[in-house]
Order: structure tokens, then C-alpha cells, then sequence
């Protein structure tokens, strides 16, 4: 019920265009309370829900529904349904408003990439090496290795957010909204550049390829033909197939072709293996057989083999900064707003690991399923 309102709430108040202070005032009610009605942390009485509905030009019902506590046109992807517990999209759809908002008063159209619809590999390959091939052109990338694809894509307009989020197994989600454009979280905790590159890749792939299913985000037959498509896409994407076959007639060797194209190696092999030039297994199992050796270590898969990617060479959320700077510099936001644009991403990942916290307290085990097992 606290999560079905949360979104609800929220949601309403965005499209009335009211601040949480502006509701509070017209529905008679504290501003804190608003923000703890949002936060699904505490319950309105009827009385106090009647003034919300009426203040907002909506019913009681329409703040209590749990169908439609994510709104309509809202488009997310994951691997598993948001849909139970609304307050993980509500969280970030208020992340997308923020950066939407910063566009809005700079004058920037939101970015939303051309849809190819394409659902399985199988019979598709040719055809997602050529919305790969296309996207890099789009990019003016050409046929070499891609520097940094953090800023290549920002400088289109994608939206991306790069934060540290200490959940087992969550890579990134992404978000479409028609009048606020495409957004891509990326988790950086213990996370290699490599691996962050290439869930932006994936991402890529499913805004591009699946535009129709992402509020469609349950398990079921498709699911996995769609990551599958999504894996290709990012292949293709970071290591065009030209450029590939090229330097490999220079070099075999892993490690300089993961450093050349700024990769995992993990990519490398499963491109060689497609083109079935080695055993993907056997190679692995020499790497590690090698990297054992050398470093009297096991090379586990959530690793990446070395020479690995520096972070200081691929600064975190420039764009969405950059923004912050110029709508305080023409006046469009005062320095107590910037501050708040600037934390907002803070906010939004403590309200979502809390939000998660309390799932793991109620035991909820098919809710825990979902969080860490999204990709």
C-alpha cells in the first residue's frame, strides 16, 4: 500500500508540475510529510489522502492502484519485473526528471535513439552488425577502437549515470520516457571500465532493439534471446568486425587486442570463438592456467585480466555536471537547487538500497531474486 502511493504520488505531483513544498502548502500538510509519503516511509490517513487526491485532480483511487503505480508511457528494461515494488522506478524516475529538467532549462531536445526492432541472433547477425555499424557512424566513430563510449554517447545526448551501488550482480538498468529521452545507470562497484563499457553497450542494444518490451520487463520465453541480441549488439558495437580481422592478422595475442579495442578480454575470446578460430573453453581455461602462474591467483569471471582500464582516464557523469554549471550559470536554477542537482544522485542510491534493505527485512525471497539478479 506505502509503495503503491509513493509512486502514485509522486508521479501525479510531477505531472501537475507542483515541488513537493507547493502540494504541501495546497493540500494543508507538512512538506515533510509529502517527502516521507514519497519515500514510502510513512502512510497519509484518509483525510490527508482525500486532500492529496483532490489537490492533484485525481481520485482516491488513483493514489491507492497498484497498476498504475508506474505510469503508462514510462519505459524501463531488466531482467526481471519492477512492477511488484514501484518505489525502485519511482526512485529512478525522479533521477531521470532531475536530468530532464537540467536539459529543459539549458534548451536541449531529450535524446532518444532510433528503434530497430530485432528480437533474437539467430538468423539476425548480418543484420545487428549493421545497426551496430550504423549507431558507430552515428557516433563519428568510424571503424577503430572507441576511446571512451561514456562521453561518446553523452555527447549525442544520451543520459548516463555512473554510481557505485553495492548489490551482487547488478550491472545497470535503462529507462525511456517519450518527453524526457533514454537514460542508462551503470553500477561501478568492484567493477571493472571493461565490464562498465560494455553493460553501456548492452543497454545500447535493448534501447535500440526493444523499445516495445520495456515495460513488459518479466521473466519468461524471450527474456534470455533478448540479452542475447543485447551481448551481440555491444560485440559489435566496441570491436567492429573490419577493424578485428585487421589487427589480428597483426597480432594473436589477447592481451594486446583486449588493450587495442580497450575491451575484456572475455569479448576477445567470445568473438574468436564465434568465428571459430579457438575453443572458448579451452582458451579460458589456459588463461587461467597462465594468470595462476603469474600471480598466484585464480582468475574468477567477475575479473578481468590484465592490462586492465584506469579509471582516472574515464571521469564519472561529466555531462550531467557540466549541466549543472551552465543552468547555474544562466540563472536558470539558484546554488541551493545546484547542490541539490549534484546530490540527488547520492539521494537516490541510499532511497533504493533502503527501499531494498526493508524488502530483505520482510523476507520477500522473489523480491530479492529480483534486485540482485538484475543485468
Amino acid at each position: 500500500m506505502k509503495e503503491n502511493i509513493a509512486a502514485n504520488l509522486l508521479y501525479y505531483r510531477k505531472k501537475a508540475k507542483l515541488s513537493q513544498e507547493k502540494l504541501a502548502e495546497l493540500a494543508g500538510v507538512a512538506r515533510q510529510s509529502i517527502s516521507n509519503y514519497e519515500k514510502a516511509k510513512t502512510l497519509p490517513d484518509s483525510k490527508t489522502l482525500a486532500s492529496l487526491a483532490q489537490t492533484l485532480g485525481v481520485t482516491v483511487d488513483d493514489l491507492l492502484k497498484g497498476k498504475n503505480a508506474i505510469p503508462s508511457n514510462l519505459k524501463y528494461r531488466t531482467s526481471n519485473s519492477f512492477n511488484e515494488k514501484p518505489e525502485f522506478v519511482t526512485n529512478f524516475l525522479g533521477l531521470l526528471e532531475k536530468y530532464a529538467t537540467l536539459e529543459r532549462a539549458i534548451g536541449i531536445t531529450p535524446y532518444i535513439p532510433e528503434s530497430v526492432p530485432c528480437h533474437e541472433v539467430e538468423g539476425n547477425d548480418e543484420n545487428i552488425r549493421k545497426i551496430a555499424e550504423k549507431f558507430r557512424y552515428h557516433l563519428k566513430l568510424g571503424d577503430g577502437p572507441i576511446l571512451n563510449l561514456f562521453e561518446a554517447v553523452e555527447q549525442i545526448g544520451l543520459k548516463v549515470l555512473r554510481k557505485s551501488i553495492p548489490i551482487p550482480g547488478f550491472f545497470g538498468l535503462s529507462v525511456c520516457v517519450p518527453d524526457k529521452g533514454a537514460f542508462v545507470l551503470i553500477n561501478t562497484y568492484q567493477i571493472s571500465i571493461e565490464r562498465q563499457l560494455f553493460t553501456l553497450g548492452h543497454e545500447l542494444g535493448h534501447l535500440i532493439c526493444h523499445r516495445s518490451e520495456y515495460n513488459q520487463c518479466v521473466m519468461g520465453e524471450g527474456t534470455e534471446l533478448e540479452e542475447k541480441v543485447a551481448d551481440y549488439f555491444a560485440s559489435y558495437l566496441l570491436v567492429p568486425q573490419k577493424e578485428f580481422e585487421r589487427f589480428y592478422k597483426y597480432t594473436k595475442d589477447i592481451k594486446k587486442l583486449k588493450r587495442h579495442f580497450r575491451v575484456s578480454y572475455q569479448v576477445i575470446l567470445k568473438r574468436l570463438a564465434e568465428m571459430k578460430i579457438i575453443d572458448y573453453g579451452k582458451e579460458q581455461a589456459k588463461l587461467c592456467a597462465i594468470y595462476k602462474k603469474e600471480y598466484n591467483a585464480s582468475l574468477k569471471r567477475s575479473m578481468e585480466l590484465p592490462p586492465m582500464l584506469d579509471y582516472s582516464d574515464f571521469p564519472q557523469n561529466e555531462r550531467y555536471e557540466n549541466l549543472v554549471c551552465m543552468a547555474l550559470n544562466l540563472n536558470k536554477i539558484s546554488q541551493e537547487e545546484s547542490a541539490d542537482f549534484l546530490n540527488q544522485i547520492d539521494k537516490t542510491i541510499s532511497q533504493f538500497l533502503e527501499a531494498r534493505q526493508n524488502i530483505l527485512t520482510l523476507g520477500d525471497e522473489a523480491a530479492t531474486y529480483t534486485i540482485e539478479k538484475i543485468t
